[in-house]
């Protein structure tokens, strides 16, 4: 075999073990299991919001911390789910940047709709870092909506 074969070999093996950790991961996100869905993360994990946005921190670092942080997403919300889903394995096997529409349904009654693109870096099989773009004046306004900004 080529280094050439074999360098894609292995970015094909990283892409399906980093797609299944994303696609479960949301998958709990989305179902409301926080506890199970932030197993997904490494203990010192961080997201960070490339556009911050008042009432929320730009940068949200270790498990206990981002459990809350996706608890009271998900507390605002009857329903969450995405649409457009793509995901790019970069040529960094740990590295991917997943591009979605998300929909969510909200508690009062509001709806909740953006576009996201998140660099998302992984470390032995759990999630490392999340550096999510979105479209700045929704997500301000989910905020409000759910009481974590005026």
């Amino acid at each position: 075999m080529t280094s050439d074969i074999i360098v894609a070999a292995d970015l094909g093996a990283a892409r399906a073990r980093n797609e299944d950790v994303w696609r479960r991961s949301s998958e709990l996100l989305y179902a409301g299991e926080i506890d199970q869905f932030i197993s997904h993360w490494c203990d010192d994990a961080t997201y960070e919001a490339a556009l911050p946005v008042s009432g929320l921190p730009a940068v949200i670092t270790g498990r206990a911390a981002l459990h809350a942080a996706f608890t009271g997403l998900v507390a605002g919300a009857r329903s969450i789910a995405v649409r457009d889903v793509r995901f790019h394995q970069t040529d960094d096997p740990d590295v991917a940047i997943i591009e979605e529409r998300m929909v969510a349904e909200l508690a009062d009654g509001g709806r909740y709709e953006n576009r996201l693109i998140i660099r998302v870096t992984f470390r032995g099989g759990l999630i490392a870092e999340m550096l999510e773009y979105y479209g700045q004046f929704a997500h301000q306004d989910l905020l409000r909506k759910l009481g974590f900004a005026s």
